[in-house]
């Protein structure tokens, strides 16, 4: 009694009725699973699709719209991050020491942010208005330290004496380069408006 040839096919409840003897296969080629039809191809070529246009947008997703609608530019707001990884925004008032980052910019749509050091973040919920990018520049005067300086979802703003303070802030009007930051850590420039500078250094130096 001959055994029936193996069925690779994962998606196949078993059976007893199997197919006569499979064509051979080209020398030299690996065969092809019946089951590899042009359907699954059409599917897996959109899932790779898919995965490469998510990976190209160079953004981070907010979840969870408010009541209010979606940030616009001049809004100050703060992040948090909930269950699964994603992230919450809070709106506040931009005096408020939770006052993170502040939107110079909104767009509906996804859309990139131009010149600068934005943290670009691409807002996701129901309705077509709820589909929104925000460029944030970081909300600090001269004089503010800050914790967290890595960390979009924990950075805070701190006394200088704080030992979690990290980096002090340096606010300068205008574009001036990394030279015009003296000792500093890390220079965020951003078009605005206002166009201005950001010279984040350790606490303890005099920048």
């Amino acid at each position: 009694m001959t055994t029936p040839p193996f069925d690779d096919n994962p998606f196949r409840s078993p059976d007893y009725a199997m197919p006569s003897a499979p064509m051979p296969a080209v020398p030299g080629q690996q065969p092809i699973p019946h089951w590899f039809t042009t359907k699954v191809k059409i599917t897996l070529a959109a899932c790779v699709i898919l995965a490469l246009g998510l990976g190209s947008l160079g953004a981070l997703s907010i979840y969870w719209i408010d009541r209010a609608g979606p940030p616009s530019d001049g809004d100050c707001l703060y992040l948090t991050r909930e269950s699964g990884g994603k992230l919450a925004y809070h709106r506040v008032g931009c005096g408020t020491d939770n006052a993170t980052y502040k939107v110079d910019d909104s767009y509906t749509g996804t859309f990139r942010c131009g010149s600068g050091d934005y943290v670009r973040f691409q807002i996701t919920g129901t309705g077509s208005a709820s589909q929104r990018t925000l460029c944030l520049a970081l909300n600090v005067s001269t004089g503010d330290c800050l914790r967290d300086v890595d960390d979009q979802a924990t950075i805070g703003k701190v006394s200088c004496n704080d030992p979690a303070a990290k980096e002090r802030a340096e606010v300068i009007t205008g574009y001036r380069g990394d030279e015009s930051c003296e000792d500093a850590d890390q220079v965020l420039s951003y078009p605005g408006p206002p166009r201005r500078t950001v010279c984040l250094a350790p606490p303890g130096e005099n920048i």
